[in-house]
């Protein structure tokens, strides 16, 4: 009998689910950002979101202002004891301000970030480490470095020396159907930076979280369409904010012609002449992602 009863227990409990994972929330939250319908929510440059999926909570970017990101994360009722992990799109302050916040109310949290030379809390690069060790002749011995003698380990303190950093080298899966593209930058004034991207599998293709798109958001798709070529969506900072008008029109051109893309809800660097021609070239597929909204996303 004990037994019969627990076979009904188990064959309710499979029939539940597939409506538990039906109701489990697909849609990107942002907490950060410098515009957005008028709400009690604090305005900064910068970019926040929390991204849930197939029930994992992964928050992407922290903000640029501790106590504006601390007070939108309260606002929204944000549980960041509950994350999955954190991805940090890049070493600029506008996405790392809010970081210290996180990490006082779960400073156990996973964080993905990209591997980056004397950021994170990584050494110098091997090159600047050799050329410590140049002899220059006619060098007094008080200008040596180390007294000619550098030590085996150079690292560098993070600001944040007790998180938990996975730093990232190459694009990779970290989860089922969730994925980190790595990009670096060719751009004057950001030559060299990484950059990560999140890249989500959803039923009508990706949807991708960027940060500031600094190595160019086609060299990102471009990345990312090694695990998926069909796009759903990008969400975040597209960084044509300071491009010319018609490079921005080319771009916004090549994403419904050449990428095929079927929504956009771009945010924080992308810039309000691009935010124009996204509205006229998208309508009412551009979801308008301002501080405090919600980007659904397909399941």
């Amino acid at each position: 009998m004990k037994l019969l009863r627990l076979l009904v227990l188990l064959v309710g409990l499979s029939a539940l689910l597939p409506v538990i994972a039906a109701e489990a929330p697909a849609r990107v939250t942002v907490i950060y950002d410098a515009f957005g319908k008028p709400s009690d929510l604090q305005r900064g440059w910068g970019y926040s979101a929390l991204v849930e999926y197939k029930g994992k909570r992964i928050l992407f970017d922290a903000g640029g202002q501790y106590q504006a990101f601390a007070d939108n994360v309260r606002k929204l009722k944000i549980d960041l004891k509950k994350l999955d992990f954190v991805v940090i799109s890049h070493r600029h302050g506008d996405h790392t301000g809010g970081l210290a916040y996180v990490l006082e109310q779960n400073p156990q949290v996973k964080i993905y970030a990209p591997l980056e030379t004397g950021s994170f809390g990584t050494p110098p690069s091997p090159p600047a480490a050799k050329a410590m060790l140049r002899n220059a002749p006619g060098v007094t011995p008080d200008l040596r470095y180390f007294d000619g003698h550098p030590p085996a380990d150079l690292s560098i303190d993070s600001p944040w020396p007790k998180a938990r950093f996975t730093l990232i080298d190459k694009s990779v899966e970290v989860a089922p159907g969730l994925f980190l593209i790595r990009t670096v930058s060719d751009s004057k004034g950001t030559l060299e930076l990484n950059e990560l991207s999140l890249a989500v599998k959803t039923p009508q293709g990706l949807a991708m979280i960027v940060g500031c798109s600094h190595p160019g958001i086609e060299r990102i798709l471009e990345a990312a369409s090694q695990y998926d070529q069909q796009l759903y969506t990008v969400v975040g900072g597209l960084h044509l904010v300071d491009k010319t008008d018609e490079h921005v029109t080319q771009v916004v051109g090549n994403f419904k012609n050449r990428w095929h893309i079927e929504r956009i809800a771009a945010g924080h660097c992308t810039g309000e002449f691009a935010q124009v021609e996204l509205e006229r070239s998208y309508g009412d597929r551009h979801d308008h992602p301002g501080v405090g909204s919600v980007i659904a996303l397909p399941y």
